[in-house]
């Protein structure tokens, strides 16, 4: 009987299916038919993907993680339009994340490197190395967590107090007093650094 019920089931996944009974299956937990759904619809999302991004390894990664994250929460979705509108979003809502990571990675890194030269009173040029700025970091990770969170809101991520004070629900007087005692803390730990002969011994 079990081997009657597995040609059955063979049987039946090879049926063409509609895309109603495919997202359906999906649903489910068949990877026949994700197979199949990936075949169907990966081209044409990695063309929109290609015309978005320009980078052929780009495209291919957001493709994956695309249909990785499909598959991951095929349980909770709940698609009323065409499965290719909800992949194509997918990828688009994708694209546009990973550029906005992007672009915040960039403004801490300025934000980092501002900061390196205003601690150790160095030009910013000479702070292209990144030593100065890993140094740094490991001296941030030395604050309270309390006092790191609001060093790292306000001096990396460029936040006003104001803004930090409302995220927080502290006042903005209490958010000077972390960031005046934090970067005390931080030369501190700066200038005990330059007695240390590499970034593997820095200790809080």
């Amino acid at each position: 009987m079990e081997i009657l019920d597995n040609r059955r089931k063979r049987i039946v996944e090879k049926m063409p299916w509609t895309e109603e009974e495919l997202f359906s299956h999906v649903k489910a937990g068949n990877k026949n038919a994700f197979e199949q759904l990936y075949r169907a619809h990966s081209g044409g999302i990695y063309y929109n993907l290609r015309r978005m991004t320009r980078d052929d390894e780009l495209a291919k990664e957001i493709l994956q993680d695309v249909f990785t994250k499909v598959w991951e929460k095929k349980a909770a979705l709940n698609i009323d339009k065409p499965f290719q509108f909800y992949l194509f979003r997918m990828a688009q809502n994708s694209v546009t994340s990973f550029y906005r990571s992007i672009k915040r990675d960039k403004k801490m890194l300025e934000n980092l490197q501002l900061l390196a030269s205003e601690i150790t009173h160095q030009p910013i040029e000479s702070i292209q190395t990144g030593v100065e700025e890993e140094l740094l970091l490991q001296a941030v990770d030395c604050l309270s967590p309390r006092r790191k969170k609001i060093f790292i809101l306000c001096k990396l991520e460029g936040k006003s107090y104001e803004e930090v004070s409302k995220i927080l629900g502290i006042s903005v007087s209490t958010i000077g007093d972390h960031i005046v005692k934090g970067t005390k803390t931080i030369k501190q730990q700066l200038i005990k650094s330059k007695d240390r002969s590499s970034l593997q011994e820095f200790q809080c």
